[in-house]
């Protein structure tokens, strides 16, 4: 991976699906300008993208640096000059009492991510709803005019959960056929997850003791099989909270040096001892992922051999 975007993506925990898949995208791309100029059929394809998950499993951040990639490498028709546009849009941001109103706006959110990424989050949230003019119905069949009227212009990528992500693409006729590329994104382990603290104190200049990693695994362990439970959303809050623990430990000292300003220990990470969970206790949920991990690999490669079976 040649763009500053893509070795950004590859340096993060758990992308392994996005990396296969924008790897796929952008050969076929390649491939495809060298059959061009042999005089050769090229055949199009959908670069709108599909990604499901738990919230706080890095499809912001993805959708940010796929976009990135797409557009630095002429995946995407761009100004060069310009930064490329990242647009959200929210199932609040559009909608309105006003007949057309909705469908306007989604236009506009388009026009204002041309070279760039459109981001819809949680995008079965158009889906229904009381209006009596059916708003829902056209701000969706809209956004698949816009996917299709500036496909070469706009990548657009969805995103939610999977269960309603699917009654999502439902919802259009036209939706399924637009959104050929899905990415699964999977709750972080509990090592990934300490690897992303890690990496939020460092970029802080702050420097957890082994002590406090130590605690912070085994708090992440007894959590996050818990409702509600963020991932590195949740990851971000125990970062946060304990370094304003932290100054307040270290605002006590007369003359702190600066090795107490930046050194996190045990007593900065705010858990409850019946919380905790012994040694043995976390090799069983360990386990159980593992298990779970590979159940799902073992069924991907059976997907994956179907065409050929047939």
């Amino acid at each position: 991976m040649e763009n500053e975007a893509l070795d950004k993506l590859a340096s993060l925990p758990g992308m392994l699906d996005i990396k296969r898949q924008v790897e796929q995208i952008i050969q076929f791309n390649r491939i495809s300008k060298l059959r061009e100029k042999q005089g050769l059929k090229a055949l199009p394809q959908s670069n709108h993208m599909l990604f499901t998950g738990n919230p706080g499993t890095g499809k912001t951040t993805a959708a940010r640096l796929v976009g990135q990639a797409f557009a630095s490498l002429g995946i995407l028709k761009s100004d060069e000059s310009k930064k490329m546009p990242f647009v959200e849009i929210h199932h609040a941001d559009v909608t309105s009492e006003f007949v057309g109103d909705a469908e306007k706006k989604i236009k506009t959110k388009f026009n204002q991510a041309k070279g760039g990424v459109v981001f819809i989050d949680e995008a079965y949230a158009f889906i229904g709803g009381e209006s009596s003019h059916k708003e829902g119905e056209k701000v969706i069949a809209a956004i698949v005019q816009m996917m299709e009227d500036m496909r070469d212009e706009v990548m657009v990528i969805a995103a939610g959960y999977s269960h309603e992500m699917d009654t999502f693409l439902d919802s259009n006729p036209g939706l399924r056929s637009r959104f050929t590329n899905t990415v699964h994104f999977p709750d972080y382990s509990v090592p990934d997850m300490v690897l992303i603290a890690h990496t939020m104190f460092t970029e802080r200049d702050y420097h957890p003791s082994n002590g406090y990693m130590d605690l912070l695994a085994n708090y992440l362990w007894s959590e996050k099989d818990k409702k509600g439970f963020g991932n590195a959303r949740t990851v971000r809050n125990i970062v946060e909270q304990s370094i304003r623990l932290h100054s307040v430990r270290i605002a006590k000292l007369p003359h702190p040096s600066r090795e107490d300003l930046t050194i996190l220990t045990e007593v900065d990470i705010q858990t409850e001892q019946q919380q905790m969970i012994s040694e043995k206790e976390m090799l069983k949920k360990a386990m159980k992922d593992i298990q779970c991990r590979l159940f799902e690999l073992d069924l991907r490669d059976i997907v994956s051999q179907i065409p050929k079976l047939r």
